[in-house]
């Protein structure tokens, strides 16, 4: 089954990374295009599902691949590691699962949240902001990039804010809500991560406060 997203297709998509169509079930727009913050200039991500349980390489997920291009990027799963990565709430799966219809390029296998334990997926992007926000206190202060150390300390924030509003609604359901916050840090000319370490502290004890009670039911 072929959808479309704009004038892309499934099989454009594919054919950008040499795939053949017949081993893919489910292609999910990912990235900026989904946040609402690219601009012309920006590539397209995608999270592409193989339907083997295995990729081909013998992995359950690739984290990056490219175009020749470097137009179109891509993050890769298998079935079980798809899934799986819905079961143990990462990020990257967990956004696809809440996207608007026409940002699912193809959906031939249905895929779901089949137990939602709230501390859980609070701890899980703890986790992963935490790990985004080291990767910015690297960026900055040890290779001295600062363009990598805003975007870094950027992700883990927004990570976070997806928790509090799974946590408060059940689902993703903005998920622009994060794109002022984007640009102030772009825009920040006295940059530092522990000028926003007050934000992240706040967001985090939001986060496991509002997942200490009773479970949110997934919408």
């Amino acid at each position: 089954m072929e959808e479309r997203a704009g004038e892309i297709t499934a099989e454009f998509i594919l054919q950008q990374f040499d795939i053949p169509t017949e081993l893919v079930v489910n292609i999910y727009q990912y990235g900026s295009r989904v946040y609402g913050c690219h601009n012309e200039e920006s590539d397209h991500d995608w999270v592409i599902v193989y339907k083997a349980s295995m990729m081909p390489n013998g992995s359950f997920k690739n984290n990056a691949i490219s175009s020749p291009d470097r137009k179109h990027q891509a993050i890769c799963f298998s079935r079980s590691g798809f899934q799986s990565s819905i079961d143990y709430y990462d990020i990257t799966a967990l956004e696809c699962m809440f996207l608007r219809p026409d940002q699912v390029i193809r959906n031939d296998m249905k895929f779901a949240i089949r137990k939602w334990d709230p501390k859980a997926m609070a701890s899980e992007l703890i986790t992963k902001s935490s790990t985004s926000w080291h990767r910015g206190i690297t960026d900055f202060h040890v290779y001295h990039d600062e363009e990598k150390g805003k975007k870094n300390v950027h992700h883990a924030l927004r990570i976070l804010g997806f928790g509090i509003q799974m946590a408060e609604t059940g689902n993703i359901s903005d998920y622009s809500a994060y794109n002022d916050l984007r640009r102030s840090i772009e825009a920040d000319q006295d940059f530092t991560p522990k000028k926003y370490l007050q934000q992240r502290d706040a967001m985090m004890s939001e986060l496991r406060l509002k997942t200490q009670s009773t479970e949110t039911p997934v919408s």
